[in-house]
């Protein structure tokens, strides 16, 4: 068999091996993940290879490099950092003479390429001990990096039903949670970006910052912004929705090549069921609506009135003689207590109602 055309098949076949898995040992989340799991990043990663199961093999790939390291907690000095360097450009060198030699001794080109992959995990391990043992060689305040670079601790924030909250983040950027939500954002974020995680329904005013994204994820989604207000749902069990009110966001799942861009006006859905994005405009009003303590119906049935009304006030309704019930209610309130929304409600859609502390009692 003549190897005259695999030159130009050696370099692809290389640069498709270390692009597979590229993405998870440059992500810091994913090598945090690894070294220091917690229950959020858990369900962030089995969500997103549940949603990208051709990768699975990938990622345990780089799963085994990351778990291959171990580190010491030291601050090396200006010459063992240059002398380690020196050491990985040297055995850099050596696996690509190695690759080349190997080549022109193969017989067999599945082999060839089962041994570059093995190679270039060596490669791949390497270039994270350059990474994270080597974090303040281009500084020039050596011990107050290696400080900085301690792991930063987490805050966590939730709300319960009947509860909202205001949170000021680290950079001065401003979010709001609605009722049944929760914000997970570090202690102090990092150097190149501003990333956080939300679950239920928050808005966010984000502080502008040129040199570092901000980046939120919601259920896989990714939504990143610069310096903007936006607003994320992820309490609809159907339906997320991200919908932009200023500036400009790219939302992507799991970072991959098909980012969406938004512009004030649009909101991004995706349909769980069906697993479907699409891009749509929205009412502004009604969708910060909560925020300023409004509740806004428009033809909605009886299951979404009492959901809302649930999660506004904390309370749980029980429905009597409610199976034949047809609503398509209209309306709107701001800072009224229960009692007065059930008894303009009751005007119209005729029921009678008991309130008892937490628990509520419609009769039809």
């Amino acid at each position: 068999m003549s190897f005259g055309l695999f030159p130009a098949l050696h370099n692809v076949v290389i640069s498709l091996i270390m692009n597979q898995i590229e993405f998870f040992l440059t992500n810091p989340e994913f090598v945090r993940w690894v070294r220091e799991p917690d229950k959020d990043l858990d369900t962030y990663w089995k969500n997103w290879i549940d949603a990208n199961p051709e990768r699975r093999k990938d990622l345990q790939s780089a799963r085994e490099i990351v778990e291959g390291i171990h580190f010491k907690e030291i601050i090396p000095t200006a010459e063992i950092r240059d002398e380690v360097l020196a050491k990985i450009l040297k055995e850099s060198n050596s696996i690509e003479k190695k690759i080349s030699e190997d080549f022109q001794k193969k017989q067999s080109l599945v082999n060839w390429i089962r041994e570059i992959g093995q190679i270039y995990k060596v490669a791949a391990v390497l270039v994270i001990a350059m990474l994270f043992y080597l974090p303040n060689m281009l500084n020039k305040n050596e011990a107050s990096e290696a400080s900085a670079s301690s792991r930063v601790p987490w805050i966590e924030k939730s709300t319960s039903h009947g509860e909202k909250l205001s949170i000021t983040l680290p950079d001065g950027s401003r979010v709001w949670l609605n009722s049944g939500s929760r914000l997970k954002f570090p202690d102090k974020f990092s150097e190149t970006e501003r990333f956080m995680s939300i679950s239920g329904e928050a808005y966010f005013e984000v502080k502008k910052d040129s040199l570092r994204p901000f980046r939120v994820e919601s259920e896989g989604f990714v939504t990143t912004a610069l310096g903007t207000s936006f607003n994320i749902n992820t309490k609809n069990n159907a339906l997320l929705k991200i919908s932009l009110l200023t500036g400009k966001v790219t939302v992507d799942r799991n970072q991959d090549s098909d980012k969406i861009t938004l512009i004030p006006g649009q909101e991004f859905q995706f349909d769980k069921a069906g697993n479907e994005k699409r891009v749509k405009s929205f009412n502004l009003e009604r969708a910060i609506a909560w925020k300023e303590g409004r509740i806004i119906f428009e033809n909605a049935s009886l299951p979404e009135v009492v959901q809302t009304l649930e999660e506004w006030y904390g309370v749980k309704f029980s429905l009597v003689n409610a199976e034949k019930v047809k609503w398509k209610f209209s309306g709107e309130y701001q800072n009224q207590i229960l009692d007065n929304i059930l008894n303009s409600i009751s005007y119209i859609e005729k029921f009678e109602y008991e309130i008892n502390g937490k628990n509520v009692k419609l009769k039809f």
